[in-house]
C-alpha cells in the first residue's frame, strides 16, 4: 500500500494476523522524520537513581558545602523553599520560590514510591498549602505572589501539580479542600473566557475576574490547562459543569484557535485529554493536530517552539523539547522531562498513535542524558569557563552529577553544542545547574524501565493517570528491523494480558513471567485485566466492568494522492478507512472552501477552482466512530 504525507501526518498500515483485521498506525509526522529508529550511542542513563538523590540533596536542611544546603526555613510563611538555580541569588528569600520547584518535586518524590507527608519529621505536603492564595481563593506560584502579576501558565501549572499531589494524598484534607476551591476559581474564570469567546490572554485577575493582556504575549494554551483542572473537578464532585467546561475549554483549542498555541508546558496535555475525552464522553477531537501542534515548531505566541531533530556535533538531540529557532535550537530539560510524562499516557486511550510515541520516547529518554555534566562535554559547559567556574565545580563534585543543566543550545561561546542555561546569562544565578528542571525528574524516572531487549523499553501508560489507574498498562515497541519476544513480567498474578492494539487477550491467566512477540517496527499495549473479568465489545468500545477500556477507531486513508500533488480542476480522490471488522462504512464527507459534499463511496469526484486548496476529507461509519484528513492540492 501506498504511504502518503496527509497534512501533518502519515499513516501506516499494520496486519493484525490471526485477528484478520486491518489497524491503521498514524505516524506522527515530526517523528517519523527522525533519520533513524534509535539515536547515535544509544543509552539509557539510570535517571531513577538521580532523581532520588535529587531527593535526598534537596530536602536536606542540614547538607554543607557550596551552594547547599539547596532548601531553606521560610520563617514568614512557615513552610521551607527552594530557589529556581544552584546558586541562585534569590535563595534564603523568603516568598520567593516557586511552586514550579517546591510542588513539582513533592510529587516526583511520591511517584517514586517517597512518602513526603513525614520525612525526617517534617511534611512537605501540607507545607505546600501556602502556594494557595486566601484572598483569590486559587494556587498561585509564589507564596507572596497574587494573580495581577503573574501570567496564565505560571498559575495553572501549579493548581495542577497542587491537585495531583492532593490525588496522591487523600488524608492531606486541607490541600484536598484547597485544590477544589482552586479549581472552582478557575472554573468561574473559564466561564468568564468562554462568555468573551476567547482564552487568548497573558493572565487572569482573580479579584476582578477579568482577563488580561500585557501587549507582549499570549497564552491560549490556557485553555488546556483549564480543561484538565475542570476533568479533575469532575471525577473528584461528579458535579457535571465540570465536564461540560472541560470539553468546551478543550474545544476552544481543536476548532476555534487557528494554528499552534503553545506558549509553554501546558499544550502537551492536549492530546491526552483528546483521546481520554474522545473514549470517555463520546466526542470527536482531532488527536492528531494537537500533536503537531506540540511538535512542528509552529506555534504563534511563541515561535519556533516545539520538538528538536538534529544532531550537535556528536550529541543527539532528536526528541528534545524547546525551541527549534531559538540560536538555532535550544533545548529544556524540564519541557522535555514533564512532555515524556504527559504525552506518553495519550496512547492508552488511542492507540493508533503507539509506534510513534514509542518511537519519539526513545530518543528522548536516551537524549536526555546529555542535559547532565557527566555526559555532556568539558569544553562545551558553563561549569568549566562561567564566572563562577570553581565555585560552580565544588558544587558538582558534592552534587555527583545529580542536577541536569538548564538547557542545550546550538551553539555558545562559539561552542556547538553549548550546555548551560539562561542563569548565567542573564545574571540570576552563579550556576546553570537546574533545580525547577531537577524537579521533574521523577516524573520522567516513573514512566519508564528496561527490558531484556536492547531498545525496547516499557511504558508505564498509567501512572499519573489519575482516576483510570486500576488496570496496568504498558507500551512496548520495537524499533528493530526484525521481530523481537520481550520477557514481562505481569504486575498481578492470575490476569489475563489484553493487547489493546489488537484487541486480543495474547496471554490468558498469567501467574509468572511469559514472552511478548513484537513484529518489527510494532507495538504492544498491554493491559493487566483479571482473569475472571468480562470483557463487553460493542461496535464503538470495549468495557470491563462498566469502565470503558478500549476504543475502536476509524482510521481514513488518503490512496491516490500525497500532499502537494497538483491536479486538475475535476479529479477522482479515492481513500480507504481501517475499523472494526464489524463495522462499515456510512459516508464520506469534503470540505472546500467551506462547502461540504458527502459521498457513499470510496472514489471522491472533486470539482473546484484553481489555486492552492485544503481538503478535509471525513468518514462517519454505521458503529459511530469518526476521523478526518487534510490534503494541500495545486489546482491547474
Amino acid at each position: 500500500m501506498l504511504v502518503v504525507l496527509i497534512s501533518i501526518s502519515t499513516i501506516a498500515c499494520r496486519s493484525n494476523g490471526d485477528n484478520q483485521k486491518t489497524t491503521f498506525q498514524k505516524d506522527i509526522l515530526r517523528i517519523e522524520q527522525f533519520k533513524d529508529e534509535l539515536p547515535n550511542n544509544y543509552f539509557i542513563m539510570d535517571i531513577k537513581e538521580r532523581a532520588l538523590k535529587y531527593d535526598e540533596m534537596v530536602f536536606d536542611f542540614n547538607i554543607s558545602g557550596t551552594f547547599f544546603p539547596l532548601i531553606w526555613q521560610d520563617e514568614t510563611f512557615n513552610t521551607f523553599g527552594i530557589a529556581a538555580y544552584a546558586g541562585d541569588y534569590r535563595h534564603g528569600i523568603d516568598g520567593s520560590q516557586e511552586a514550579v520547584t517546591s510542588i513539582a518535586a513533592v510529587l516526583s518524590a511520591t511517584l517514586l514510591g517517597i512518602d513526603k507527608s513525614n520525612q525526617n519529621g517534617f511534611n512537605f505536603v501540607d507545607a505546600l498549602n501556602v502556594f494557595f492564595n486566601e484572598e483569590e481563593q486559587v494556587v498561585i506560584n509564589n507564596p507572596s505572589g497574587n494573580s495581577r502579576n503573574i501570567s496564565m501558565w505560571y498559575m495553572l501549572y501549579p493548581a495542577i501539580l497542587f491537585t495531583q499531589v492532593s490525588l496522591e494524598y487523600e488524608n492531606e484534607t486541607t490541600l484536598r479542600e484547597n485544590a477544589l476551591k482552586t479549581i472552582e476559581s478557575w472554573y468561574q474564570a473559564h466561564e468568564v473566557m468562554h462568555e468573551l469567546g476567547s482564552y487568548d490572554y497573558t493572565g487572569f485577575n482573580f479579584v476582578t475576574m477579568e482577563p488580561y493582556r500585557n501587549d507582549i504575549w499570549r497564552e491560549p494554551d490556557s485553555a488546556v490547562g483549564i480543561s484538565l483542572l475542570m476533568y479533575y473537578g469532575y471525577q473528584l464532585t461528579q458535579d457535571d459543569k465540570y465536564k461540560e467546561a472541560a470539553i468546551q475549554a478543550l474545544e476552544y483549542i481543536d476548532t476555534k484557535y487557528f494554528g499552534s498555541p503553545m506558549y509553554e508546558i501546558l499544550l502537551y496535555y492536549a492530546p491526552y485529554l483528546a483521546a481520554k475525552y474522545n473514549l470517555e464522553f463520546g466526542t470527536n477531537f482531532n488527536t492528531v493536530r494537537m500533536f503537531d501542534s506540540i511538535f512542528n515548531g509552529s506555534s504563534i505566541p511563541r515561535g519556533g517552539w516545539g520538538m528538536l531533530n538534529d544532531t550537535y556535533n556528536e550529541f543527539e538531540v532528536s526528541g528534545l523539547m524547546g525551541s527549534i529557532t531559538d540560536g538555532g535550537g535550544y533545548a529544556f530539560s524540564m519541557n522535555t522531562f514533564t512532555a515524556a510524562y504527559i504525552i506518553a499516557k495519550t496512547v492508552k486511550y488511542d492507540t493508533r498513535y503507539a509506534s510513534s510515541i514509542g518511537k519519539w520516547l526513545n530518543h528522548l529518554i536516551s537524549n536526555s542524558r546529555y542535559f547532565f555534566a557527566d555526559y555532556a562535554k568539558d569544553e562545551n559547559e558553563t561549569m568549566y569557563i562561567s564566572e563562577f567556574a570553581e565555585e560552580t565545580q565544588a558544587f558538582n563534585e558534592i552534587a555527583d552529577n545529580t542536577f541536569p543543566y538548564e538547557g542545550i543550545r546550538k551553539s555558545g561561546s562559539s561552542k556547538t553544542p553549548w550546555f548551560g542555561g539562561d542563569p548565567t546569562v542573564y545574571n540570576w544565578a552563579k550556576t546553570d545547574f537546574s533545580l525547577y528542571s531537577g524537579a521533574s525528574m521523577g516524573m520522567l524516572a516513573s514512566l519508564y524501565e528496561k527490558t531484556n531487549v536492547e531498545g525496547i523499553l516499557k511504558i508505564d501508560l498509567s501512572v499519573g493517570d489519575y482516576f483510570n489507574d486500576l488496570y496496568p498498562t504498558y507500551l512496548l515497541y520495537n524499533p528493530h528491523n526484525t521481530k523481537k519476544t520481550v520477557s514481562y513480567d505481569s504486575q498481578g498474578l492470575g490476569v489475563d494480558i489484553y493487547d489493546l492494539v489488537t484487541d486480543n487477550i495474547i496471554h490468558s491467566n498469567v501467574t509468572t513471567s511469559v514472552d511478548i512477540e513484537i513484529e518489527a517496527h510494532e507495538s504492544v499495549v498491554i493491559m493487566e485485566v483479571d482473569h475472571t473479568a468480562n470483557l463487553i465489545k460493542t461496535n464503538k468500545e470495549v468495557k470491563l466492568q462498566d469502565k470503558v477500556i478500549n476504543g475502536y477507531h476509524a482510521t481514513l486513508n488518503i490512496l491516490s494522492h500525497q500532499n502537494n500533488d497538483e491536479v486538475t480542476k475535476k479529479f477522482n480522490l479515492i481513500v480507504s478507512t481501517a475499523m472494526n471488522a464489524v463495522d462499515e462504512v456510512d459516508y464520506y464527507e469534503v470540505v472546500i472552501n467551506g462547502i461540504t459534499t458527502k459521498y457513499t463511496t470510496n472514489t471522491l469526484k472533486i470539482e473546484t477552482t484553481s489555486g492552492s486548496k485544503t481538503l478535509t476529507i471525513k468518514v462517519y461509519t454505521k458503529g459511530g466512530l469518526y476521523d478526518q484528513v487534510t490534503l494541500r492540492v495545486r489546482v491547474k
